[in-house]
């Protein structure tokens, strides 16, 4: 009996075909932005790098005697080197780690965003987009007229919609 269940078991599997997962469809191909999206992310990363600037130059010029705010006229590379320059303002603090951090992190922060100002037209030019939809042919532009139901709690009829 066992030989059996055995022999049965063996001429199944290699009587039967093997199945594969039908393809139905293809994975839709990639969707990428409209064109008309490059000139708004350049617009946008020019003027968060700008505004980053801005205030990294508003701060050098409202403390000039803070160190390493000559640094941060400069754009982009400035907020790093001002941080390269952090250190006590005044020599005859005993403690003054709290303002070294508060200013290295502010600065930092402003060299981010400038960075990042940068990255989004970096993005914005070498993005793929999408072509402009095609124009519509003539049968598609023709006008037309179609009946529709219209069905409500309190009325029942008949409708025309179209195009013109």
């Amino acid at each position: 009996m066992k030989r059996a269940s055995i022999l049965v078991t063996l001429a199944l599997l290699l009587g039967s075909s093997q199945s594969f997962a039908e393809e139905t469809e293809e994975a839709p191909p990639p969707r990428y932005p409209p064109s008309s999206v490059r000139p708004k992310l350049i617009g946008g990363g020019l003027a968060i790098t700008a505004i980053a600037y801005g205030v990294g130059f508003v701060a050098a010029t409202s403390w000039p005697d803070a160190p390493g705010a000559e640094s941060l006229k400069i754009p982009i590379v400035g907020p790093w080197m001002a941080i390269a320059e952090n250190k006590c303002g005044d020599p005859d603090a005993t403690d003054c780690s709290g303002s070294i951090w508060i200013r290295g992190l502010l600065t930092g922060l402003g060299g981010l965003a400038q960075i990042g100002g940068l990255a989004l037209v970096a993005e914005a030019i070498i993005m793929k987009t999408e072509a402009a939809a095609p124009k519509p042919t003539e049968a598609e532009q023709s006008a037309f007229i179609m009946p529709v139901p219209i069905v409500a709690p309190n009325m029942t009829g008949l409708g025309l919609v179209g195009r013109f």
